[in-house]
C-alpha cells in the first residue's frame, strides 16, 4: 500500500513530538536532581517556550516566503543535530538550557509548518476535520512521548532526556524524505505590505485576540499540568514511580488527542468559536476534583477530561485563526496564534510550579481552575464582537450545513 505525502508527514509529526515531549518530561526531574527546587524545575521549558515563541512570530513570516516542506525540513534536520550534540554537555547547565532554547525555536516551526500543509491540502469546509487529523498526529506523539519518557527515565535516570530527543528526530527526518518535502522546495511571493496589513487587521479584531487568549490558557495549563504539577504531585504526594506517572501523563495526552479529532469535527458542524468555549468550560471542574484522586484510576480521570477539554480550544482556535486571515496572511495568522501556545507553554511550568509551591498542591489547583474561569468569560466576550463580515460568513456556513 502507498502512502501519501501528508501520511508521511503525519508520521514525522508523531516521531518529532514523541521524542520532544518525551525529552520535556524528564527535564524537570533532571533539574531537580541537580537541586533545584519544584518552582526552579520547570526553567527549561520555560526557554523551550521562549525559543518556541520567537520561532512562531518569524516561522509565520517565513511561511509566506517559503513552502512548507522547506520549513519542516529545515526544523527536523536542526533538531537532530542540537539535540545529538547537547548529549555531551549533560553536566553543563547552561548549555542544558541554551540547547532546550533552541529545540524550543525548532519544534515551533514544525509545528507551524505541519498544520500549514494540512491546511492547504484541504478543501473549504473541511478545514476543522483535516486540522483536527494533524493535531490528532502530533496529539499522539504527546502521548507515546511521556511513555518513552518515564520508561527510559526509570531504566537509565532523568539524563537520558537528550538520548530519549534524538533517537526519534532521526525517524522523524526520514519519513520527511519519503514524504517529498525536500522536492516543495518552490518560494510563494507575497508582498510584505499586503502581510502587514493583514497582521494589522488580525490584531485589531477581539474575536481573533479572543481565540489567541483560549488557546494561550490551552497550553498554559496543559503544559503546566502535564509537565510540573501532576508529574510532583503523582510521585511526590501519591508515591507513584516515574514509569507510572509517564503512563499516566501518556494516557491523558490521548484523551487530548481525542478532543482535537473530534473537536476538528465539531468545528465543521458547530464552528470553532463554540467548540472553543466548550474546551474551556469542561476542563474547569476538573482542576478543582484533580487533588482529591488518591490512585490512579481517580488520578487519571479528571486529568483525561481536562486534558481533551485543552484538545477542544486547541483545534478550535488553531481553525478559527486560519479562517479569520485572507489568502496573504494565513502564514501570519497561524503565526500568531501559535505565538500564544508557546506563550502558554513558556509560562505555565512556571506558573504551575510556583501555584504548587506558594499555596500547596489543593489551592494551587483551585487558583489554576479560578484563572480559567475568568479567562471563559472574557474569551466569550471576545468571540461575540466578530466583525459583520465574519458574521454573515459564518451565517452561510450554518445555511449550508442545516441544507445539508
Amino acid at each position: 500500500m502507498k502512502l501519501s505525502p501528508l501520511s508521511f508527514f503525519s508520521l514525522a509529526a508523531v516521531c518529532s513530538i514523541a521524542g520532544s515531549s518525551g525529552a520535556a518530561m524528564l527535564a524537570p526531574f533532571s533539574m531537580s536532581a541537580r537541586g533545584y527546587s519544584v518552582a526552579l524545575a520547570g526553567i527549561p521549558l520555560v526557554v523551550n517556550g521562549a525559543g518556541r515563541v520567537c520561532s512562531d512570530l518569524s516561522s509565520g513570516v517565513l511561511a509566506s516566503y517559503f513552502s512548507s516542506g522547506t520549513l519542516i525540513i529545515a526544523a527536523s534536520l536542526f533538531a537532530l543535530l542540537i539535540s545529538s550534540a547537547s548529549i555531551f554537555f549533560l553536566d553543563t547547565t547552561a548549555v542544558f538550557l541554551v540547547a532546550f532554547t533552541f529545540l524550543g525555536i525548532t519544534e515551533a516551526m514544525f509545528a507551524l509548518s505541519i498544520r500549514k500543509i494540512a491546511f492547504e491540502k484541504s478543501e473549504p469546509g473541511q478545514q476543522g476535520r483535516a486540522q483536527g487529523q494533524v493535531a490528532s498526529a502530533l496529539g499522539i506523539g504527546f502521548a507515546i512521548g511521556p511513555l518513552l519518557g518515564g520508561f527510559a527515565g526509570k531504566i537509565f535516570g532523568p539524563d537520558a532526556l537528550f538520548v530519549v530527543y534524538a533517537g526519534p528526530q532521526l525517524l522523524s527526518l526520514l519519513f520527511l524524505l519519503l514524504g517529498g518535502a525536500h522536492r516543495s522546495g518552490k518560494i510563494i511571493q507575497e508582498r510584505s505590505v499586503g502581510i502587514l496589513r493583514e497582521g494589522q487587521k488580525l490584531l485589531s479584531s477581539p474575536s481573533f485576540l479572543a481565540s489567541c487568549l483560549a488557546i494561550f490558557q490551552s497550553f498554559l495549563f496543559l503544559v503546566g499540568v502535564t509537565r510540573v504539577a501532576f508529574p510532583f504531585l503523582a510521585a511526590n504526594q501519591r508515591g507513584l514511580g516515574l514509569d507510572w506517572v509517564g503512563t499516566m501523563v501518556s494516557i491523558s495526552r490521548l484523551a487530548d488527542t481525542a478532543g482535537r479529532y473530534s473537536g476538528g469535527w465539531l468545528c465543521d458542524r458547530i464552528r470553532p468559536e463554540r467548540v472553543i468555549l466548550v474546551g474551556i468550560l469542561i476542563g474547569i471542574p476538573m482542576f478543582v476534583l484533580q487533588v482529591y484522586g488518591t490512585g490512579v484510576t481517580t488520578l487519571l480521570i479528571p486529568l483525561c477530561i481536562m486534558t481533551m477539554g485543552f484538545g477542544y480550544t486547541n483545534v478550535g482556535a488553531t481553525t478559527f485563526a486560519l479562517q479569520s486571515a485572507g489568502s496573504a496572511g494565513k502564514g501570519l495568522s497561524l503565526g500568531l496564534s501559535r505565538a500564544s501556545t508557546s506563550m502558554g507553554q513558556m509560562l505555565g511550568p512556571l506558573l504551575a510550579g510556583l501555584l504548587v509551591e506558594k499555596f500547596g498542591y489543593e489551592h494551587g489547583f483551585e487558583t489554576m481552575a479560578l484563572i480559567s474561569g475568568v479567562v471563559l468569560f472574557v474569551v466569550w466576550r471576545g468571540l461575540s464582537k466578530q466583525p459583520a463580515e465574519a458574521a454573515m460568513d459564518a451565517g452561510r456556513s450554518e445555511d449550508r450545513s442545516d441544507r445539508s
